[in-house]
């Protein structure tokens, strides 16, 4: 009887260590996982670093250093960034937030940011989206271990329109990034 005892405690307790380790590891893979409303947040946020870069500005810092400098760089009129982004390094460290290094390599050359005097500078030019992001719809169309491919579906003007755009995400070190720069511009 002993035997029969110890046999059932021993899968008594197997069982339960194995439905605790499973719980567990399921947690785990939904806290590292991308839900739809994750990534309208992290697209919010990447609009914002994308906008905050092209007019050379982060909006949240407060007594930034402006010029309103000019100059014409191979036929083209340039203007500098501020303070807070007007390197390279510190450019590359804010969009890295949200952004993977690729799709901030592959925006500098497009949008064609140069280094000119030890400042970073842009084209001048005025721009702007009538993209409301904030109300956007997320459905996830592909995914991989460590990437997922959303389809927004984002409104815009009025009568209300709606335009679809397609956003990659990459997990690198652990965290979910843009892997393309004006995705959600």
């Amino acid at each position: 009887m002993k035997k029969f005892f110890s046999l059932v405690m021993a899968a008594v307790f197997l069982l339960t260590f194995s439905f605790g380790a499973s719980a567990q590891t399921k947690s785990a893979q939904t806290k590292n996982d991308l839900t739809s409303s994750q990534a309208i947040k992290l697209a919010l946020i990447a609009r914002q670093h994308y906008w905050d870069t092209m007019n050379g500005h982060i909006q949240k810092v407060k007594n930034s250093k402006c010029s309103s400098k000019t100059f014409i760089y191979k036929g083209t009129e340039y203007r500098y960034f501020c303070s807070e982004l007007d390197t390279k390094e510190k450019l590359v460290k804010y969009l890295n937030e949200i952004f993977t290094l690729n799709a901030i390599n592959k925006g500098i050359k497009k949008y064609r940011f140069i280094e000119y005097h030890g400042k970073l500078a842009q084209p001048n030019a005025d721009s702007g989206s009538l993209l409301e992001w904030n109300k956007a719809k997320a459905k996830l169309i592909y995914q991989r271990k460590d990437i997922r491919l959303y389809e927004f579906t984002v409104p815009y003007g009025n009568p209300v329109k709606y335009e679809k755009r397609k956003v990659t995400f990459v997990k690198v070190r652990n965290k979910w990034q843009i892997n393309a720069f004006d995705a959600v511009r």
